[in-house]
C-alpha cells in the first residue's frame, strides 16, 4: 500500500524557511548541482555495461541476464532516464565474480552506484595477497593490497568483502 502524498502548508513551509537554517538554492547552485549529477552519470556509464553487452560478455541471452539480475546473481542500477546498467567490476574472464550473489545481497538498498563502484574497485588494507616468491619484487613487497573485485576474482573468500559492505552500509 502506498502512502498518500503529503504537502506542507504555507505556514509550515514559511516556518521551515525562517527557522531551519537551510536556504533555497540559487539558480547558479542548482545549475552546478545538475552539472555534477550529469558528470557522475556519465562516469557511471563509462564503468558499466548495457544489457546487450552483458549478455554477449557472458555468452547468454538478454533474458537470462535479466533473470540472473532478478535472482540477485548480478548487480544492476539505473541512472536518471536510462535503461539498467551492469557495473563492469562484477565481471572477470567472461563470467561474473565468485560469490557475487552474496555481495549483491549485501549492497545496501539505495546505495549510490559511484559509492559501490569505488568500494568494489579500490584496494583495501584488509585484502592482502602474497606476491609469488619468484616475482622480482617479492623481497621488497611480500604482500599487496587488492580491491574487493580483484580479491573475489582471484579466488578470495567472500567474508572480508561482506565485512567491508557491512561497514559501507553503516556509513550511509
Amino acid at each position: 500500500m502506498t502512502e498518500p502524498e503529503r504537502h506542507l502548508t504555507a505556514a509550515d513551509s514559511d516556518f521551515l524557511r525562517r527557522h531551519s537554517g537551510v536556504r533555497e538554492a540559487t539558480p547558479k547552485e542548482l545549475a552546478a548541482l545538475a552539472a555534477r549529477t550529469a558528470a557522475l552519470d556519465a562516469a557511471e556509464r563509462r564503468f558499466s555495461l548495457p544489457l546487450p553487452k552483458v549478455a554477449a560478455w557472458l555468452g547468454i541471452s538478454e533474458f537470462e541476464v535479466t533473470g540472473m539480475t532478478a535472482a540477485g546473481d548480478l548487480y544492476a542500477h539505473t541512472l536518471a532516464g536510462d535503461e539498467p546498467r551492469w557495473p563492469a567490476w562484477q565481471f572477470a574472464y567472461g563470467q561474473s565474480l565468485p560469490h557475487l550473489h552474496e555481495v549483491v545481497a549485501a549492497i545496501p538498498a539505495g546505495a549510490h552506484p559511484p559509492g559501490v563502484r569505488t568500494l568494489m574497485t579500490t584496494p583495501h588494507p584488509d585484502l592482502m595477497v602474497e606476491v609469488p616468491l619468484d616475482h622480482p619484487v617479492q623481497q621488497l613487497i611480500p604482500e599487496i593490497r587488492v580491491s574487493p573485485a580483484d580479491w573475489l576474482s582471484g579466488g578470495g573468500d567472500e567474508v572480508p568483502v561482506m565485512a567491508l559492505l557491512a561497514a559501507f552500509a553503516g556509513a550511509i
